[in-house]
Formats: structure tokens, sequence, C-alpha cells
């Protein structure tokens, strides 16, 4: 039998999006904290009244959700009433939560969450709709056996009772069911949800605002102010080196402080807390304001997957996720090594090469080899421009794009390898796997309303943008630090020899990768090149202890963590080892986050992990190179108040010869 807990994320899972029907985190976690107290209560450990919650039987039942809060219960040294423990159990909501789903993937009924965390049903059980089998019997799928209580005079069991009394708690009916059958309903659901008093406590909560919470917002003198200059505030700190700026603040504001400057005010969020509110919260309090809107008028779209939000957003990265995934560059392994090869073969020997445009180069062909079978040739510096200058300007709000010739010409070179691609897909061979680019054809063949043509261009750039900037920029890092360090070098270029021992490797071989996967874990918290997001409040909440209101500006700067000692010791030294089991210090909650957080973070994340450590790996298995000169310290150049991060132009490398 499952638990109240496990029942109530499964009506509430909309199986088409994949995510729960969305409420505010305290009504989720009281609810949450509801349905543990009323299993207790089935199973005869507390007994409730109107005005008190004891214990029964204090015996555990060896179960990990409810015997924390029956333990609570029986050691209390007075008798409270079922809204004090509520309340109490409410603290506990996110890991209940937690221990709720994983047990319903354990049981087959949820399918294993992958890196965009989107929850759904086990093929079985969505059609089905029914749970695998305990003792005989398949129970029900939950929904179903709770809409023929509310439209049947079938007399609801305890458990119906409990699922009812907690979904009406957090009123979510109206996203359930149509204006006519809620009218129809109601009358049924109050029936039922005046049952049972633990139900009624929940929802008193949920819809009074506790006078601890509004004293704890009264309390607040205003967020801390960030330090600045008169007039123009911290502008030229932001500018000068925002990673130092955003691990300052934090360390001496605390989690959020306000920023002042010449161009604009924001709220800025940093740290641990942070990270975890907003990868729980972010669907229901943030959005991803007009960033994107000026690349969009400029190419002709109506909105863009990057400046989408609610379910739309979640359906198109569902619908376009197998055209950035891991599995689909594992598959294409032979021809990415191909592609590499290809372009290390046409590096000149013994002539100083930029780092970075030589990996702007690698992980652009590369890409586009993969997710669209073909090319970025020389469009690759116009596609990376037209990208720098869309952030950038987006950040600062600015309602268009500079009109610079070169600007102009950048545009209309990346509209014109987008068109190359969406023609050359069109007229597509059978015979041909699918990859990217066909997906985003068959989206809008299949539904044209919701991806129309005119969305098509920049859409097809979205592996570009997503992915090449960023990549190629920890690369040149991985690659720098190679380079640098010689007994790094030693046993990177060893394992990287082993993996070609017996020819192309396949994708096994390149999952076993160990040195060369722990230096880019590092190279992904030393130099995290996106390292911050923007967003606009749309619900205002609460967080510690401030109340941030709808309409303001928010900047997360999500990798403060990285720099921060409690979690990564003595923070400024690369230390592969960081990651080895016993220390492992990336698996803290919200604190190893290079790839982002919450619905928007990094959907290519899985891609990414496989392609660098490849490309890296293959360099140098190849080419024997050295920096030029060897004596070069790694410095990042920095985008105009944006907090981005790439190796200056200094970096340089030699390829003295080839290798084997």
């Amino acid at each position: 039998m499952l638990l109240a807990a496990e029942e109530f994320l499964l009506f509430l899972l909309d199986e088409q999006h994949g995510t729960l029907l969305p409420m505010t985190e305290r009504t989720e976690h009281l609810v949450l904290a509801g349905a543990v107290l009323m299993d207790l209560q089935l199973a005869n450990r507390i007994d409730t009244d109107l005005d008190h919650l004891t214990p029964g039987n204090p015996t555990p039942l060896g179960d990990d959700v409810l015997d924390p809060t029956l333990a609570e219960i029986a050691g209390a040294e007075e008798t409270r009433d079922a809204l004090y423990w509520v309340e109490r159990t409410a603290r506990r909501g996110p890991e209940i939560r937690e221990r709720a789903i994983a047990r319903l993937v354990s049981r087959g009924i949820l399918r294993e969450p992958g890196d965009d965390a989107f929850l759904s049903l086990t093929p079985e059980v969505a059609h089905a709709r029914r749970y695998p089998s305990t003792n005989g019997a398949a129970p029900e799928h939950v929904r179903l056996r709770i809409m023929r209580v509310l439209f049947s005079d079938d007399i609801p069991d305890p458990a119906d009772i409990v699922i009812i009394s907690l979904v009406d708690a957090c009123d979510v009916w109206r996203k359930l069911l149509t204006a006519e059958e809620l009218a129809r309903a109601r009358k049924r659901i109050e029936l039922v949800s005046r049952l049972d008093l633990i139900g009624r406590a929940v929802a008193t909560l949920v819809r009074i605002v506790r006078p601890t919470a509004r004293a704890a917002r009264d309390g607040a003198a205003g967020l801390p102010l960030a330090r600045g200059l008169p007039l123009v505030g911290s502008t030229f700190s932001v500018a000068r080196d925002p990673r130092r700026f955003f691990v300052q603040e934090h360390l001496r504001a605390g989690p959020i402080f306000e920023v002042r400057t010449l161009t604009r005010n924001f709220v800025a969020m940093a740290g641990q807390e942070a990270n975890l509110f907003v990868s729980r919260s972010e669907r229901m309090h943030l959005h991803t304001s007009d960033m994107w809107d000026p690349l969009c008028a400029e190419l002709g779209a109506s909105r863009f997957v990057l400046n989408m939000d609610g379910k739309d957003h979640v359906r198109m990265r569902r619908e376009t996720r197998d055209g950035f995934s891991r599995q689909l560059i594992e598959s294409e392994i032979p021809e990415a090594v191909h592609v590499i090869r290809r372009s290390v073969a046409e590096m000149p020997r013994d002539a100083p090469l930029p780092g970075l445009p030589a990996m702007l180069r690698l992980v652009g062909e590369t890409t586009s080899a993969v997710v669209a079978q073909s090319s970025t040739g020389e469009y690759i510096d116009d596609v990376r421009l037209v990208l720098r200058e869309a952030v950038t300007r987006g950040f600062l709000h600015t309602p268009r794009l500079p009109r610079t010739p070169r600007l102009r010409r950048a545009l209309r070179r990346a509209a014109e390898l987008s068109d190359r691609w969406l023609t050359r897909h069109q007229l597509k061979q059978r015979a041909r796997k699918p990859n990217a680019i066909d997906h985003m054809l068959a989206l809008h063949r299949a539904d044209p309303t919701f991806l129309p043509e005119c969305d098509l261009p920049l859409t097809a750039l979205l592996p570009l943008f997503a992915g090449v900037e960023t990549v190629a920029s920890i690369g040149a890092c991985m690659l720098y630090v190679v380079l640098k360090d010689p007994a790094l070098r030693e046993r990177a270029q060893a394992e990287a020899d082993a993996l070609f021992a017996g020819g192309t490797p396949d994708a096994a071989q390149v999952r076993e990768l160990d040195v060369l996967y722990r230096i880019m874990l590092e190279a992904l918290r030393l130099y995290t090149p996106v390292p911050g997001i923007q967003r606009r409040v749309t619900t205002s909440f609460d967080f510690a202890g401030h109340r941030i209101p709808a309409g303001k500006d928010l900047f997360l700067a999500f990798f403060v963590t990285h720099d921060l000692p409690e979690h990564f010791p003595d923070p400024q030294r690369f230390d592969v080892d960081r990651y080895l089991p016993g220390r492992e210090e990336h698996k803290q909650p919200g604190v190893f986050v290079p790839f982002g957080v919450g619905v928007h973070h990094c959907a290519g994340r899985g891609f990414a992990e496989t392609q660098l450590p490849l490309i890296v790996a293959t360099l140098l298995h190849e080419v024997d190179m050295e920096l030029a000169p060897p004596t070069y310290e790694l410095k990042t150049d920095r985008w105009v108040l944006f907090p981005s991060f790439v190796p200056d132009k200094g970096f340089r490398f030699r390829v003295r010869g080839r290798r084997g």
C-alpha cells in the first residue's frame, strides 16, 4: 500500500509536462506533513480530536518517512494540537518529498528522474492506470479512484478521504476540473474533507498567514545593500571582477542583498540556501524576464525556448531533449573523434595557437556534426558574436541589439547557417538517423501552433547558443591546467592513450575516464563560465527573513558556493582529488552547480560531460603540445556587467608534433 504522501504526489503529477501542479513551497510542505500525520493516524500510532494530537502505539513502523515524526510526537514533553504538529512536520517537507519520489521509482511506478528532473510514470502504469501488483492485487491509479468518489455515491475509504482532504487544502481542483465539473463536485468535496481533522488543520495553515511568519517579515529592516560608491553604486565592482564581488558580498551580507548600478538595480541571491530555494521554487515565483526578446525580434521569432516558462518551456525541453542528450553523443563517438582528428590535423606546427578559438572550433564542429550532421565552419565566430550581444544586452535590458555593421553581418550569417541546416534536413533521406534538427522539424509539423515556422530559424541554432561558448571555455581551461601541470598531464595523457589503445573508443570506454573526468569537474567549479542567471519575480516570496515582492529583478549568483571553503576547502586551488570517494565535495546538495539550477538548468549537461573529456583526450593522444609561452598564467575576460568568464587572449598553445 502506498503512503498518503506518495499518492498525493501521484495525484498532482501533470503527466504531459512532467511536473507537479504548481503550488507554493510552503503549501507543498504543509500538505506533505499532513499526509505523514494521516498515515500515522491510519496506522493507529496517533490519536486526534479537536484540541489534541496524542501518541498511541509508539512502536516504529520501520518506515523512513513516517518514523521520524512518530518519534518526535512520542518524545514530546507536552501535548499539542494538530496545527502544531502539521507545522512542525512541514520542516521535513523537502525530505518527505525526496523520499516519497525515490520510493515510487523503486516500486516501478515512476521513472528515474534524469538531469532535467522531469517526473513521469513508467509505461506500464501510464497505460494500464494501475500500479505494480502487491499481494496479487494491482491498485488502481489514485486519480481514477478519487474522481469516481467525487462523481458517484460510492462510500470513500479512509485512504480516499485523506487524498481528497489534502488536495482540497492546497486548492488545486480548478487545475483538474472545469468550472462546471467543480461546481457539481463541490458539495461532495466539502462533505468528504470535513471527515478528517488533520486535513482541516492543513487547510487552516495553508489559508492563513501565521503570526510568526508575519513577525519575521515585519522585523526585516530591508535587504542589505551591496557596497558601492555614491551615485554609481556597485557598477565598477561588478564590471571589474563580478565573481569576487558576489562572493565577498555574500560573505558580508548573507544569502540575499540588493545591488545598485548605473543601469539597473536588482536583488542578488547567492549560496547553498539560495540555490536550493530556486531549484525547488523557480516555477512558482520566477520568470525568465525579457532577456531574449531583442534576439527574437532580430530573427523574427515569436519566442525561444530560453525565454519560455511554465508548461510550454517544459514541453519544449521534453520534445527536444533527445537532440542534446548524453545518449546521442555516445552513439556518435566515432563521428565525433573523426571530426576532432580532422581539426587537429589542420593545426599548424610550432606556431602559437589562440587557445579559446581553437577549442571553439573543436566544440563547434563536434556539436554540429552530432546534432545536425553538418558543420559550423566559418560561421562559428558569427554565432558567438550574436550570442554575446544577446546575453549582454538582455542583462542590461536594452530593448534592441546594437546596429553595428559587424553585428548586422553576424546576424545575417547566423540566419544563413540556420536556413542551410533546415533546408538540408527537410530534404533528408529516410536512411539517416534523426538528429536534433529533425526533431524540431517533426515538432513543427505535428503542432505548428506550438512551434510555428517563424520560430524555426532561431530554434535550430539552439545547439550552438546553448553550449558552444561555455563548453569551449571549459575545454580551454582543461587544456591549460593539463599543459601547466606536468604531473597532471602525465596522468591525463596515460589515460588518453589507454582510451585509444584499441582504436576508436566506444561509449563504455569514454564513461570509464577518471582523471580527465575529474579535471573537467574541477574546471567547471573553478572556471564556471556562466555563473549566474537573471529572473523576474512574478509571485512574492519569503527568503532568509525578507519579503521579495513581485516585479523585482533578481540575479542568482549560483557559482558562489564553488568559492566557499566550507564546501570546497582551499577553493582557489585546482584539486582533482576533491571528487574521489571519501571526499566527493561536489555531492553536497545545492553546492556544485556549474550547469545552473532550477527548471532552466542546462539541458545539454550530459552531452557536455561526454564531449569535453573526449575532446581533451583526443588532443592529448594525437599531438604533443606546450603552452606558449610556458610561463603563461591563466586569466579570464569578463563581459561588461555580466559575470561570464572565458580564457583571455593571452592563452596560447603550440603543437610540437604528432604523437605515435
